[in-house]
């Protein structure tokens, strides 16, 4: 694959596996409680939502995909029980159930009434049969189903930023920039990056021969980093002033409806089935990834190859669509507290691991657990 094609399909990728459920929702809703400060509300979930999540994937790159190594503070124990419990909440027990009840959601659009098990039946099934020839992940995601999904949100975002009705709202620009900056937690996005980066480094070095060389290669991730992260602010910065624009009608919405309310007030009766197929896609394409992470992690690590792989994939799907039962906000409700604590921790060992790389600083856990114990003591 020659180099320009590398970076485009590269950039699309990294969009893609950082766009999910969460990413179609909390940016909304961070527009919806802005009080009219777009800019600042954007700032913030931009810096958590796109930059933190891309200085993971570098930090992982920088350790050539060495997640032992990146996690060495961590210990042999620590890191199992870190990496089961991040695969866990970004997977059937978090953000992958949440996928199911946001597909739900948009499913509803068109098909009114439709029981969230069934709908969530239906997505588990197709996310099987993609996730099953899991080496075509990447060029999947950057080659198919992100110019579709970016077709479908640049045509909502189009027709609904033309009209609209906010209503007064009384946080300020440093308010609206902290509840953007803290939802930007919610994607999940930082813990998601230490675990994607693998699927990332091995597509630049499967699809290259010119890469053999360190700096090519970094000079390859920035510049697909630029496309990929440029996209998704793109597209946060039109769903936070979406958000603001329309507050008046999500004030009685829950959270997984907002983008559909929105469309069916801009498109009117073509809406449905292109909110449908959006917000189907993102939660597919992240769907796909999260659960051959956390599968094969099942099958290698916890089950020490006891497990086939279909039968781990299955056993993933299957606890996914019950925990989806619970809904989005029920989902939401026991991950916030987690990240709440753990996520700056993660951030500033992400930082150091980076400064470790470049500039020869020694790593050690004490930054991580400062950070952490700061945090608990504020709580």
């Amino acid at each position: 694959m020659k180099t320009k094609g590398l970076v485009l399909s590269t950039g699309f990728a990294l969009f893609s596996m950082f766009f999910g459920s969460g990413n179609l929702v909390f940016p909304i809703a961070v527009g919806q409680d802005c009080g009219g400060s777009i800019l600042f509300a954007s700032m913030g979930i931009l810096l958590t939502g796109v930059l933190v999540p891309f200085l993971g994937v570098l930090g992982i790159l920088l350790y050539k995909g060495d997640l032992p190594s990146f996690f060495s503070c961590f210990g042999k124990k620590g890191l199992f029980l870190f990496t089961f419990l991040s695969l866990a909440l970004m997977g059937p027990f978090g953000v992958l159930a949440r996928c199911l009840t946001v597909a739900h959601g948009a499913l509803e659009l068109i098909m009114p009434g439709t029981p969230l098990a069934v709908s969530s039946g239906i997505l588990c099934c197709l996310v099987f049969l993609l996730t099953i020839n899991k080496n075509k992940i990447v060029d999947l995601l950057g080659t198919f189903l992100t110019p579709l999904l970016l077709l479908f949100i640049g045509i909502i975002a189009f027709y609904s930023l033309k009209d609209g009705s906010s209503i007064e709202g009384n946080m300020n620009s440093i308010e609206a920039f902290k509840n953007g900056f803290f939802q930007g937690y919610q994607t999940m996005d930082l813990l998601a990056a230490f675990f994607f980066s693998t699927f990332v480094i091995k597509h630049l070095f499967d699809h290259s021969k010119n890469l053999e060389c360190e700096k090519t290669t970094l000079k390859v991730f920035f510049k697909a980093s630029f496309i990929g992260g440029a996209i998704l602010s793109s597209v946060y910065v039109a769903l936070v002033a979406m958000g603001w624009n329309y507050s008046s009608l999500l004030a009685d919405k829950l959270p997984q409806e907002m983008l559909g309310a929105i469309a069916l007030q801009s498109l009117g009766p073509y809406a449905a089935p292109l909110v449908c197929l959006a917000v189907i896609f993102a939660c597919l394409t992240t769907a796909i990834v999260l659960a051959s992470l956390f599968s094969d992690f099942l099958r290698v690590e916890v089950a020490k190859g006891k497990l086939n792989a279909p039968l781990s994939l299955a056993i993933t799907l299957l606890i996914s669509f019950l925990v989806s039962n619970l809904e989005f906000s029920g989902i939401a409700k026991f991950i916030g507290p987690i990240l709440e604590v753990t996520y700056p921790a993660l951030i500033v060992l992400t930082l150091v691991n980076i400064f470790n790389k470049f500039y020869g600083y020694k790593t050690n856990h004490w930054p991580f657990t400062a950070t952490l114990a700061a945090k608990l003591c504020l709580i």
